[in-house]
């Protein structure tokens, strides 16, 4: 069996299979995880003035960034969780839509590239998608 893979797909592997993964239980705008999702928002927000594709994808490497760093918290809900294997599974489910949002996030990186304006139109609409699946899931 002959298994490919990219920079990026073993860099994410890296990070979601070896990184410390710590809840975060500062004031929900203060912790760790806020700020990498700020920078993630912040940044997908960027993209309404951004004019040149060089500045598009810029902006989405600062979001990639940001969501794999974010990989290194979990959302403020699990300190409540006591049952061990709840907190596997709900640590696994965090991770896999990171996970996922990251994947969009090169999707978008290469739409930009390739200057695909409808599929990076798609591509945005999945990002919410993901994003409000979370935010029902792990936010208070």
């Amino acid at each position: 069996m002959k298994l490919n893979f990219s920079i990026k797909s073993l860099a994410i592997a890296t990070v979601m299979g070896f990184g410390i993964v710590t809840p975060s239980v500062a004031d929900d705008d203060e912790t760790p995880l806020a700020k990498q999702m700020d920078t993630v928002s912040g940044s997908l927000k960027g993209l309404r003035k951004a004019e040149t594709t060089a500045d598009k994808v810029a902006l989405v490497q600062a979001a990639q960034k940001g969501s794999l760093k974010s990989l290194e918290y979990l959302p403020v809900i699990f300190k409540d969780v006591k049952d061990p294997k709840e907190l596997a599974k709900g640590t696994a489910d965090y991770k896999r839509l990171v996970g996922m949002s990251y994947v969009a996030l090169c999707e978008l990186e290469l739409a930009f590239i390739a200057e695909d304006e409808a599929k990076a139109d798609e591509i945005l609409g999945k990002l919410k998608d993901l994003k409000k699946e979370g935010h029902n899931a792990y936010t208070d």
